[in-house]
């Protein structure tokens, strides 16, 4: 179950989205649209979260480095590991530029926390979920790395008990969901660039996002790659006019 707002949380995507933020800082922006936060008494080993990070009616929009290049990550396969019950096994894709490069890696759910929620929903309980990731672009090619930092993820228990995707606050105007911040070292170099991404928004982005109900990327950073973002929103939804 959606809601949709007009636009009243514009000041506070100001604050979490547009200036330079911290995983503390994403944890608030989405528990500001709950009444309350408390404790969860639900079994992270007893709960599978592959549905959530699985999610796929949306894609990605992810940033790395200074320049806030165009990051495109895409997951494959995610495996609850049978033996450690809070660890997943991960697989998929990144992209910047025209490099694409396969990763390998994990997640690790440490903490969940409910929230308590106003409205009326179709959910049991809703929550997040706090743990870490760490992403090996495996592959014997230049310009690989490791990703590694922490992960937020909304989550709802349905009436019939099941746990899902939290989409019940997508309307809004700070929400994002399974968002991924940290830093990628390059195996090469030892370097280390900020990294984020997210559904919906880039975490901790800086100025790169300029849109109050939407993703817009800043017109200063369309040739490191939102050209290209630009194009394919205009191929897929026409009359699409972000700067107009």
């Amino acid at each position: 179950m959606k809601i949709f707002f007009i636009t009243t949380f514009v000041f506070i995507t100001s604050l979490a989205v547009a200036q330079p933020c911290s995983y503390k800082d994403l944890e608030q922006t989405i528990t500001s649209l709950y009444t309350k936060v408390k404790p969860c008494n639900l079994s992270i080993a007893k709960m599978d979260f592959t549905p959530v990070l699985l999610y796929k009616e949306t894609d990605f929009l992810g940033a790395i480095g200074t320049h806030k290049k165009r990051l495109v990550v895409q997951f494959t396969s995610i495996k609850k590991d049978n033996t450690q019950p809070s660890l997943y096994q991960v697989e998929g894709w990144t992209r910047v530029a025209k490099n694409t490069r396969k990763f390998r890696g994990t997640i690790i759910i440490n903490t969940l926390k409910t929230l308590v929620n106003s409205e009326e929903t179709n959910f049991k309980e809703e929550g997040i979920a706090e743990g870490n990731f760490l992403f090996d672009e495996y592959e014997n090619l230049p310009a690989t790395g490791i990703f590694k930092g922490k992960v937020l993820l909304c989550w709802a228990i349905s009436n019939k008990g099941n746990l899902e995707y939290n989409d019940f606050y997508e309307g809004a105007d700070p929400y994002f969901n399974n968002a991924f911040i940290g830093t990628w070292t390059s195996k090469q170099t030892q370097k280390t660039q900020q990294v984020s991404w997210a559904y919906y928004r880039v975490p901790c982005s800086g100025d790169l996002d300029i849109g109050a109900g939407e993703f817009i990327p800043n017109k200063k950073y369309l040739k490191y790659g939102w050209d290209e973002f630009i194009n394919e929103m205009k191929a897929q939804y026409p009359g699409y006019a972000p700067y107009n």
